[in-house]
């Protein structure tokens, strides 16, 4: 089994191919959820994709089978409660 990281790097950021053993998927699987925007959010830093830790965590528990372990949706900026007008 591959090492995710080693215990020398301190950087929230992943690599793609790190990010995708992380996750357990294959690297081109990733990829091709990246293209199809159905993956999890990725910045580039200097012309490389990169994930954070963070969003690889919140994506895969997006994906719970069990809806109580899901985290509950925010409301989006600006989206006050307009109930009471």
């Amino acid at each position: 089994m591959e090492q995710v990281r080693s215990d020398t790097q301190l950087s929230p950021f992943f690599t793609a191919a790190e990010a995708a053993i992380y996750l357990r998927l294959e690297e081109s699987t990733l990829n091709a959820m990246r293209w199809r925007k159905e993956g999890p959010c990725w910045r580039k830093h200097g012309g490389k994709v990169v994930y954070h830790k963070s969003e690889l965590d919140r994506w895969s528990q997006d994906r719970d089978s069990n809806p109580e372990n899901r985290p509950k949706n925010k409301p989006k900026k600006g989206d006050d409660d307009k109930s009471d007008e």
